[in-house]
C-alpha cells in the first residue's frame, strides 16, 4: 500500500498522501487503518489523530488528507492599565493652521476630583501551552506584568479593586516604563484649586501652589497667583492673573494683565535641574562599570582602573547630591523635592560605602536610580512647557509670556502690548497694538485703512514674520532694521545671512 506521511515543520500538522498508482481495493479498512497507525506510531505521532479523517480517505479515495493535528496553544494578554480619566499632559503647541477646538482641548488641564478613580489594573492572563503531533509541549508567549508605583501623597492604589484613586483634587502625572517582563507606572500628582462658577467683582486675592480651575469668568478687580497652571473656562475683565506654568483661558481678555512662566520659585531653575541630570548620569555610569567587573577580575591593572573609576563617579554624586540637598523649597512641586532630597539622603548613606557594600546594596541603588530619574523626566516637562497664554481674543491689555502666546479667534489683538521670549499666532485681526517677540510672528489681519492702522512689530534677528494680510501704519522691525507694510500687501519675511529683509 503506497502512502507517505508528511509532518510539518513545526509538528502541529500531518498529512497523508497516496502514492502515485496505488490503491486500497486489495485491503479491507481494518487492515487499511492498522497500516496508517502503525506508521503513526513509528514516526512517534501520538497527539490530535483524526480517525474519522482516515476512514474517509479510505472510502472516499482521496488523495490526501489532513489526518492529525496538534493542540495549538492560546495566546494569553499582557497586563495593561485602563485610564478612567484624561491623563494627556496639557500643551498649547505654536502653531499657523488652526482648529480652535483641538487647540483648547490639547491646553486643557487633566484633573481628578477627589475620589475619582483615576484607572483600573487589569493583570495580565496567562496563556495555555499547546502541545505537537508527537507530544512536545509548545509553550504560550510570556504575558507581561504590569505594576504601579505611586510618589504622591495625593493617590492611592486599592489593591483588592486594582483601582487607582485620587484622594484630593490634583493634575495626575504618569510616566510608562517598559521593562522586558512588564509594563511600569509611575504616579505623581500636582494639586488643583477648583473654583465653581465665576469670580465675582473685587473677590479676594485667589493664591495657589499648583494650578486652578476656574468654571466661568473672572470679573472686574480681581487677582490670581497660581505657582502652576491658570484655566479660565470664561473670560478676564479688568483683572491680574499670574501663572507659573500656563495660562489657558477659553474666552476674552479685556484691561487686564496676565503673566506666564515668570513666578519665582515654582519650578527648578535650569542649574537645579541640571545636578538631577548629571546624578541620573553618574548613577548610569557606575551600574555599567559594576556590570564590567566580572569581565576584568583576571587583570588586576584593569580592575584598579575600574574601581579607581567607580570611586571617582561617587565623589562626584556626592557633589550634585549636596546642591540637591540645599535646594530651596518649591512651590508646586514642592513635595515632589522633598521627596528628591529624601532619595538623594539614602543615595549618599549608600555611597559611603566600598566597592563591596556598593555591590551589596545595588538594588536598593537601582531603585533610587528609578524613581530619580521620574523625578528627572517631571521636572525636565515642567519646565520646558512653562510660559505659554492661550485665548480666543485680547483687547485693552498688557500680556507677558516667557514662551508663545496664541490669539484663535477673528476678534484678534486690539489696543494691546505682547511681550513674549517665544513666537506669537493670532487667527485674527491686530489692531492699535505693539508685539515684541524673540521668535517668529504670523498674523491673519494686521492694521487696517484709517483710524485704527497703528501696528508695531518688534521681532529680533532670528525672527520669521508671516502676515496673510497687512495695511498701511503696520511697521515691523528685525532687532533694529525696519520695514513698512503697504496696503493689501501679504508678506513673509525675515533677515538674510547679510542681514537684508527678505
Amino acid at each position: 500500500m503506497g502512502i507517505i506521511l508528511e509532518i510539518s515543520d513545526d509538528e502541529m500538522i500531518v498529512t497523508l498522501r497516496k502514492t502515485l498508482f496505488s490503491s486500497w481495493g486489495d485491503i479491507d479498512i481494518y487492515e487499511f487503518l492498522n497500516i496508517v497507525e502503525s506508521e503513526l506510531r513509528k514516526n512517534g505521532i501520538i497527539v490530535g489523530i483524526d480517525k474519522s479523517a482516515l476512514i474517509s480517505v479510505y472510502t472516499q479515495n482521496k488523495k490526501e488528507a489532513v489526518i492529525a493535528r496538534g493542540i495549538p496553544y492560546k495566546s494569553g494578554r499582557d497586563g495593561y492599565l485602563e485610564f478612567i480619566i484624561k491623563i494627556d499632559k496639557p500643551r498649547i503647541l505654536y502653531t499657523e493652521t488652526f482648529s480652535e477646538e483641538d487647540i483648547f482641548d490639547m491646553a486643557s488641564i487633566p484633573f481628578a476630583r477627589k475620589g475619582d478613580v483615576i484607572g483600573k489594573l487589569h493583570k495580565p492572563i496567562k496563556g495555555e501551552n499547546g502541545i505537537s503531533v508527537r507530544g512536545r509541549i509548545i509553550n504560550a508567549p510570556p504575558v507581561r506584568d504590569v505594576e504601579v508605583k505611586i510618589l504622591s501623597d495625593s493617590i492611592v492604589f486599592k489593591e483588592d479593586e486594582d483601582k487607582i484613586v485620587a484622594i484630593a483634587d490634583i493634575r495626575p502625572v504618569v510616566h510608562k516604563k517598559d521593562e522586558t517582563d512588564k509594563f511600569v507606572y509611575l504616579f505623581y500628582s500636582i494639586p488643583v484649586f477648583f473654583y465653581k462658577g465665576s469670580i465675582p467683582k473685587n473677590s479676594r486675592l485667589v493664591t495657589f501652589e499648583g494650578d486652578v480651575i476656574i468654571n466661568g469668568n473672572v470679573e472686574k478687580g480681581n487677582q490670581i497667583i497660581a505657582s502652576g497652571n491658570v484655566q479660565i473656562l470664561g473670560s478676564v475683565y479688568e483683572s491680574v492673573v499670574e501663572g507659573g506654568q500656563n495660562i489657558i483661558i477659553s474666552g476674552g481678555i479685556v484691561d487686564s494683565q496676565l503673566h506666564a512662566g515668570f513666578l519665582p520659585g515654582n519650578i527648578f531653575d535650569k542649574i537645579e535641574l541640571h545636578a538631577v541630570n548629571l546624578i541620573v548620569e553618574k548613577l548610569s555610569a557606575i551600574f555599567l562599570h559594576i556590570r564590567e567587573l566580572p569581565t576584568v577580575m583576571n587583570n588586576s591593572r584593569h580592575l584598579s582602573e575600574k574601581i579607581k573609576l567607580i570611586e571617582t563617579l561617587k565623589e562626584e554624586l556626592k557633589t550634585s547630591s549636596t546642591e540637591i540637598s540645599m535646594i530651596r523649597s518649591s512651590n508646586v512641586l514642592q513635595n515632589l523635592l522633598e521627596d528628591l532630597k529624601s532619595l538623594v539622603k539614602t543615595l549618599n548613606n549608600i555611597l559611603d560605602y566600598d566597592i563591596i557594600g556598593l555591590i551589596k546594596h545595588l538594588n536598593s541603588l537601582k531603585e533610587i536610580y528609578e524613581k530619580i530619574l521620574f523625578i528627572s523626566r517631571i521636572l525636565t516637562e515642567e519646565h520646558e512647557n512653562k510660559g505659554h497664554i492661550l485665548a480666543k481674543w485680547v483687547h485693552d491689555s498688557k500680556i507677558y509670556a516667557m514662551k508663545d502666546v496664541i490669539i484663535t479667534s477673528e476678534a484678534g489683538c486690539y489696543n494691546t502690548k505682547i511681550s513674549t521670549n517665544g513666537s506669537v499666532s493670532i487667527n485674527g485681526k491686530v489692531r492699535m497694538s505693539t508685539i515684541e517677540f524673540k521668535k517668529n510672528i504670523f498674523i491673519k489681519e494686521a492694521g487696517s485703512l484709517g483710524v485704527g492702522s497703528r501696528v508695531l512689530l518688534k521681532g529680533s534677528k532670528n525672527s520669521i514674520v508671516k502676515i496673510l494680510y497687512g495695511y498701511e501704519g503696520v511697521e515691523l522691525y528685525f532687532d533694529k532694521i525696519g520695514y513698512k507694510l503697504r496696503n493689501g500687501e501679504k508678506i513673509k519675511l525675515y533677515l538674510d545671512d547679510s542681514v537684508k529683509i527678505l
